[in-house]
């Protein structure tokens, strides 16, 4: 039964048994996971008529992917659960591979995982992640449309996922403010001032992460200029100042006013790999 009583929260596996009896996999054998996505409030819920799921594999070597970890990719995450024996099992969560169960048949079949745990931080990722889906901000066609200018063989956009996908592990965030521009669609020649903040990892990064955000903010300064012109001359792009800031620094005050620069068009390494930080989230 799934009552106010439930043991069954946010981000707990079903079982393999489960999963067949639900209709989740094909064969015991299947190898992947099921994981709860549904709120803790939501799952004993009367109202609520579905239990939410996301299958998800099994990543070999136990390693995270450091730009698919930390909820960086709007839609693929690197989920680490400690297992009991010690160690860890890191699952590919993706957004499209989504189910929901009817909450009868989740109740009558399914049964929790026991031999791994998700610690509060890795929770607090798995939330940011799956509030990510929606709360990512939409730029003004007009300032998409000067990132995609081709400057060489690339465009800026596909330049600037070139400059963060080596400092990826140290950095949370990357922040766009636009000011009174932020949904303004500019006409020709009326250029955006922006300013770019490079949020690293304070904490775990330590002075690695500080050097890692400041190798970025070097080599973003240097790809403006070169594709829009100095502050005083650019007619498309200004960019009026770009630091790396200490995610400890960042507070609700200037999330409110900045937009995370999701690089969710790109394809790296064969795959999409884009965004930090959750749009309107604290560091966790």
């Amino acid at each position: 039964m799934l009552d106010r009583d439930t043991a069954w929260r946010q981000g707990d596996l079903l079982t393999s048994d489960g999963s067949l009896q639900l209709g989740l996999v094909e064969s015991l054998e299947d190898g992947r996971f099921a994981v709860v996505i549904s709120h803790d409030c939501d799952i004993p819920h009367p109202h609520e008529p579905c239990i939410e799921v996301i299958l998800a594999d099994v990543i070999g070597d136990a390693r995270e992917d450091p730009q698919l970890s930390h909820a960086k990719n709007p839609r693929r995450l690197h989920l680490a659960y400690d297992k009991a024996d010690g160690g860890s099992m890191v699952l590919e969560l993706r957004h499209a591979e989504k189910r929901s169960i009817p909450r009868v048949e989740f109740g009558q079949s399914a049964s929790r995982f026991l031999e791994v745990s998700l610690s509060d931080e890795s929770k607090r990722t798995l939330k940011q992640w799956l509030a990510a889906r929606y709360g990512r901000p939409a730029f003004p066609n007009a300032f998409e449309n000067r990132l995609a200018k081709r400057v060489g063989k690339r465009d800026v956009k596909s330049r600037i996922a070139r400059i963060l996908a080596p400092e990826a592990r140290h950095l949370v965030g990357l922040f766009f403010d636009l000011g009174e521009q932020r949904g303004i669609e500019a006409s020709d020649g009326e250029p955006y001032a922006l300013s770019i903040s490079v949020a690293y990892d304070a904490i775990e990064g330590g002075p690695s992460a500080r050097e890692s955000a400041e190798s970025v903010v070097r080599q973003l300064r240097e790809l403006f200029i070169e594709a829009y012109g100095p502050p005083d001359v650019a007619t498309e792009i200004a960019l009026d100042a770009c630091e790396p800031v200490p995610d400890t620094h960042m507070t609700l005050a200037d999330l409110r006013r900045v937009d995370q620069w999701r690089l969710e068009y790109l394809s790296l390494h064969g795959d999409e790999h884009g965004g930090f930080l959750p749009d309107g989230v604290a560091p966790a």
